[in-house]
């Protein structure tokens, strides 16, 4: 396949990988001018009609997403029986090498890596996609810290139809969810335990289930306990191996209910770091035995002995009961005072996170407060196609969510569209504007208008003009030519030949002349092809009949007049 051309424009350069049904390659586009990657399904899967359409599949629900950090898909096509999808090429290593070479990551950068494919997650299953095989291998760690998730090859739009082949086990079984581990169908919930699997491996260096073949790896991840990563790791916060176990419980009902609850998880433990432990309410109480002091003996005063006794045996009583008494106003006070400090500190109202989108910040703020939030100065700024600038896009906790009061809510100020410079499409041909529209997600309006000078087929015009600002929402109109105006051709009977031959030249036709005696005066016009009314092309020739006049008139044999005959004797 190295050196295979796709579609006039797709050069395969070299082979950069292998999957179970697909071959991975390094190519060019010619037309654009820049290295693509080209998956091709493998030549034995083509014939299978399941893996056609699940190969087709694939592209169809990954071009429909657009994030920074799920691999672009260009094209798709098909030629000579060889299927292929043009990709975004990555130079970077996958995340399983990356953990491979760094042994285990700090929970920092792990956490790090893990919101960037929780966001990817967000977008997928926004838009109705559950990837399925979420694993190290099909996340790109690139050089800039990037990170790209990749293979959407078994994604599942969720219409209820699934992809998993008979017999055949899909994905890594490293990575599975229970459920599928039993060959039940993927949920949204399936690619979050997939990804406390990742993280859990990012933090420890290991994968928390692994045997002597996968059905038996598949079996522990539906029966087998999870070993906590804290018994591996000394260092690794607790509130960070909270969010692992959770995202593993093995029912979907107790893992986290979306991407988005996940991603808030992650980014709240990325922004405050460790959990500070309460301090225990413990109070140790050390009851010191009292020592008897045993009196001096007076061998001449026993009397004197047995009463000393006594009164410290009195003595003693009153000491015990002032004792338990000091305990009892010890313990009350404690008691009370932990009942203060628990529903003073611990024990905190729960609030709703009110929807605050769409509000200016100022009213997000006010909203936020009189719900006994606290709205984090430190604002965040991003671009949106939909919301105005200076209103809120979003908030970290979402709307909806319940937490304690006071807690402090992250604000998304919309920057308003990210504007782009409009490109110069003069003189490119419908089908190359239209993929450049489309890979800079513009929307496009067609116009297709009459030319004289451009061909056809070809951009004239557009608006805005090229490097004209334009926003993603911004419609661009692009008008293509038709080529040259077709001529309606004007009747030129009657007209005399040097001014029929004017107007053909002027609308750029080419005339050719035929004469023929006609009753009209010599030169002048008596037929034409086409005929008037017809629409014509320039260069195309126009055939003109052009009078040479009246024919000329021969005389007729008759016979000469009587008296001539009379004068004609023959000869004597």
């Amino acid at each position: 396949m190295v050196g295979k051309i796709l579609a006039g424009r797709y050069e395969l350069l070299e082979k950069i990988g292998e999957g179970g049904m697909a071959q991975v390659y390094r190519g060019w586009d010619s037309l654009l001018r820049r290295t693509v990657a080209v998956k091709v399904l493998k030549e034995q899967m083509t014939g299978d009609s399941a893996f056609v359409q699940r190969f087709r599949r694939e592209a169809q629900a990954a071009a429909g997403l657009s994030h920074p950090n799920i691999v672009n898909i260009y094209d798709v096509g098909e030629e000579q029986n060889i299927h292929f999808i043009v990709m975004e090429y990555l130079d970077g290593k996958n995340l399983k090498e990356y953990i491979r070479e760094k042994g285990r990551l700090s929970a920092e950068e792990a956490t790090s890596i893990a919101c960037r494919i929780a966001e990817a997650l967000v977008e997928a299953h926004a838009a109705g996609v559950i990837h399925r095989d979420i694993k190290p291998q099909n996340i790109v760690f690139l050089n800039n810290g990037q990170v790209k998730v990749a293979d959407f090859g078994i994604a599942m739009a969720t219409d209820g139809t699934t992809l998993t082949c008979t017999d055949k086990v899909i994905g890594s079984v490293h990575y599975f969810s229970p459920e599928q581990a039993r060959g039940s169908p993927a949920g949204k919930r399936s690619d979050l335990y997939s990804l406390g699997v990742i993280l859990y491996e990012m933090v420890t260096g290991q994968v928390p289930f692994s045997g002597e073949s996968p059905v038996s790896v598949a079996m522990k991840h539906v029966q087998g306990p999870v070993i906590p990563p804290s018994q591996l790791v000394d260092d690794l916060p607790e509130p960070l191996e909270r969010i692992i176990l959770k995202a593993m419980q093995k029912d979907p009902a107790h893992r986290y209910l979306s991407a988005e609850e996940f991603l808030e998880d992650l980014l709240y433990f990325q922004k405050e770091g460790k959990a500070h432990a309460l301090p225990a309410s413990a109070i140790n109480i050390d009851n010191e035995k009292t020592k008897e002091m045993k009196p001096i003996r007076n061998n001449e005063k026993d009397e004197d002995e047995e009463e000393e006794k006594e009164g410290e045996g009195r003595a003693k009583s009153k000491k015990n009961w002032r004792l338990i008494l000091l305990i009892i106003l010890l313990s009350a006070a404690l008691i009370t005072g932990f009942i203060i400090f628990y529903q003073n500190f611990l024990h905190v109202p729960e609030v709703t996170v009110p929807d605050v989108r769409t509000l200016s910040y100022e009213d997000a703020v006010e909203v936020l407060e009189e719900a006994g939030l606290t709205p984090n100065p430190e604002v965040q700024y991003v671009y949106d196609d939909v919301i105005p600038e200076g209103h809120v896009v979003k908030t970290v906790p979402y709307q909806g969510r319940v937490v304690r009061k006071n807690r402090q809510i992250d604000l998304y100020i919309s920057k308003g569209p990210q504007n782009i410079q409009a490109p110069n499409l003069y003189l490119y041909t419908e089908e190359e504007a239209r993929i450049l529209l489309q890979e800079l997600g513009l929307k496009v309006s067609w116009v297709r208008e009459y030319n004289n000078e451009i061909p056809e087929g070809k951009v004239f015009k557009q608006v805005p003009r090229a490097d004209a600002p334009v926003s993603p929402n911004e419609e661009m109109v692009v008008y293509v030519s038709l080529g040259h105006k077709p001529i309606l051709m004007a009747s030129l009977v009657g007209r005399f030949k040097d001014e029929a031959v004017a107007y053909l030249e002027q609308e750029g036709l080419y005339p050719r002349l035929h004469y023929e005696a006609a009753d009209k005066p010599a030169g002048v016009v008596v037929g034409q092809f086409p005929e008037s009314g017809s629409s014509v092309k320039p260069g195309q020739p126009v055939d003109l009949v052009i009078s040479s006049g009246p024919a000329p008139s021969v005389p007729s044999e008759q016979p000469p007049p009587e008296d001539e005959r009379e004068e004609e004797t023959p000869d004597s």
